[in-house]
């Protein structure tokens, strides 16, 4: 119970301070990683793995959660930079957190007991 709730808080926590380094001072951007660069799509599939092994049991919700995330980032990089970047950057932003969520299913198996759904009678 208390992992759980600890892997939820980093996995939120985690996609909080993407967004907050996304509206940082652009020192800390190039410091970190532009936005939709290798070290973005990095930092997106380490997102999407936490987010999976925080929610086991909902596959929709951590793909939507996802999203709901690549979108988030969109918009903090256009506030903070003017620009919405191309449809390629949301191509790639959602590539990184699909195969974040596809290690994220296989680590939640091996780490989180419990994460199997419970079979049908």
């Amino acid at each position: 119970m208390i992992l759980e709730r600890l892997l939820k808080i980093v996995a939120w926590a985690y996609i909080a301070i993407l967004v907050a380094v996304t509206f940082a001072h652009l020192n800390w951007q190039a410091e970190f990683g532009n936005p939709f660069n290798i070290y973005r799509a990095g930092a997106l599939g380490v997102a999407g793995m936490l987010a999976r092994i925080a929610y086991p049991q909902a596959p929709s919700f951590t793909c939507l959660m996802m999203i709901g995330s690549v979108f988030a980032l969109g918009f903090a990089h256009f506030l903070a930079n003017g620009n919405y970047g191309s449809p390629m950057d949301v191509i790639i932003a959602m590539t990184a957190a699909l195969w974040g969520i596809a290690i994220g299913s296989v680590l939640s198996k091996l780490i989180v007991p419990g994460s199997k759904k419970p079979a049908l009678h």
